[in-house]
């Protein structure tokens, strides 16, 4: 299923389980190039400005890889926790990938509520595993205080390798086929085709 399709269904099921349908303020903030609490890219600009960094990656030799960073429980953190300590769940892992991607050509967007993209460019499968593995502890290591609340949060990472003229959806749909994959697996893990090939080896 192309990832933007996945996106549709994803609103299907919010309405479907009675979450808060998107508000004026979320259906303006998606058609902006920039997401405003992160500053990062939007979904519309990782694709507008993502495929042509593919397509520039493979024409040069340039290894990449594109990633989905999805915020482990949020539906449940959404529900429990105030606007405010959310936001701040948000922005803390937006400076984390900021902080981790800083002095790269890597490419960061905001996906959706609780997903983040990042086209990896110069790392190959096995490097950006690594990275992903790297940042993913880094984030698990965080505590969120705000107000009387006080926890932890994890985030699965599904990576997919750019190896030959897809198009920039399928590189994002293979991704958030391994996220699903870890997620599936009980969340707080990187999965990609590199790590399935290690599992099996091993």
């Amino acid at each position: 299923m192309p990832y933007l399709l996945s996106q549709h269904f994803r609103e299907k099921e919010r309405l479907t389980y009675g979450l808060a349908a998107p508000s004026r303020i979320q259906m303006e903030t998606a058609s902006l190039a920039t997401d405003p609490l992160t500053g990062f890219a939007s979904l519309k600009e990782f694709y507008r400005l993502g495929e042509p960094l593919v397509r520039k990656s493979l024409a040069e030799g340039i290894a990449c890889a594109v990633a989905i960073v999805d915020i482990d429980h949020f539906r449940r953190l959404n529900a429990v926790h105030c606007e405010e300590t959310v936001a701040q769940v948000l922005k803390t892992t937006a400076a984390r990938l900021g902080y981790a991607c800083r002095g790269s050509r890597h490419f960061l967007a905001r996906l959706g509520d609780e997903d983040f993209g990042m086209l990896l460019v110069g790392l190959d499968v096995a490097a950006a595993t690594e990275f992903c593995e790297k940042l993913r502890l880094d984030i698990a290591g965080i505590r969120i205080v705000s107000g009387d609340a006080d926890f932890s949060m994890t985030v699965s990472i599904g990576l997919a390798e750019v190896c030959g003229p897809e198009t920039f959806d399928n590189y994002l749909n293979a991704a958030e086929q391994f996220l699903f994959m870890a997620k599936s697996h009980g969340r707080n893990r990187v999965l990609s085709d590199y790590t399935i090939v290690l599992q099996t080896a091993g």
